[in-house]
């Protein structure tokens, strides 16, 4: 899932400074940009956003209210706010922070500095619509045309899964397949969430061959259908997580 994040300042200087350093340190952002807080509103009503990075030199006491109005809105409750600005006021940071705002930058800052800013205020986990569970034991099997190749499943939710597998050269990762998901249920028994039609959000390589080709990758997917039979499997099983947590 892409965090969205919105840059706030009268200067496009300023503006084109930022959205640079985040591409380039933050693989999972997509930037836009607002002039004022009337474009931000208008990009606020049109787009989903995670986090507004905003400048003081270029806001007044607007920018207050704006934020008030914001968060009053249980549609922005995952909504961010981070102040930046060249020159480091006290008073403003305190009532920035009154206001709800999640922290502030000093600018010019370091491309570190911004990207843990960032990650701190707009965490990509927290943004997740499922929570995600380790189950022991679980692996799945995912299907495309006449090929079938096993994985083992790492973390998993209503909403998609994290998968682990050697690299499945004649599978295409930007078309859909059917996952079918085996939980272990004591014993030597199985349970099976079967025919989920996923699409891969994203691919990562955890290790490589001697000839440098990908040896063994991890592959996050999207549930994009699940039959009714397999959510009830799949609720089942993660309320059984869940209260395995809790007792450990």
């Amino acid at each position: 899932m892409s965090r969205n994040i919105l840059i706030v300042d009268h200067s496009a200087t300023i503006r084109r400074i930022l959205r640079t350093m985040i591409i380039g340190n933050i693989n999972d952002a997509e930037v836009a940009e607002a002039e004022n807080t009337t474009d931000a509103q208008a990009v606020l009503e049109n787009d989903t956003i995670h986090l507004v990075l905003f400048s003081n030199e270029s806001s007044s006491e607007q920018w207050l209210d704006f934020i008030d109005a914001t968060k009053a809105d249980a549609a922005n409750e995952r909504l961010n706010f981070v102040l930046f600005t060249s020159s480091p006021n006290e008073k403003v940071f305190s009532r920035a922070n009154e206001a709800g705002v999640a922290g502030h930058l000093i600018t010019p800052c370091t491309p570190a500095t911004l990207t843990e800013t960032i990650n701190r205020t707009c965490n990509p986990t927290l943004l997740r619509e499922s929570r995600r569970y380790n189950v022991p034991g679980a692996t799945a099997v995912l299907q495309q045309g006449a090929v079938r190749r096993e994985a083992r499943v790492v973390n998993i939710s209503l909403g998609g899964m994290l998968c682990e597998m050697t690299t499945p050269e004649a599978m295409n990762w930007s078309a859909p397949v059917t996952a079918s998901i085996s939980f272990p249920n004591g014993g030597d028994h199985r349970r099976e969430a079967a025919d989920i039609f996923a699409m891969v959000s994203s691919f990562f390589i955890q290790e490589r061959a001697a000839d440098h080709s990908p040896k063994l990758v991890r592959l996050a997917l999207r549930f994009v259908n699940i039959p009714a039979e397999a959510e009830t499997i799949l609720q089942e099983r993660l309320l059984r997580a869940e209260e395995e947590e809790k007792i450990d």
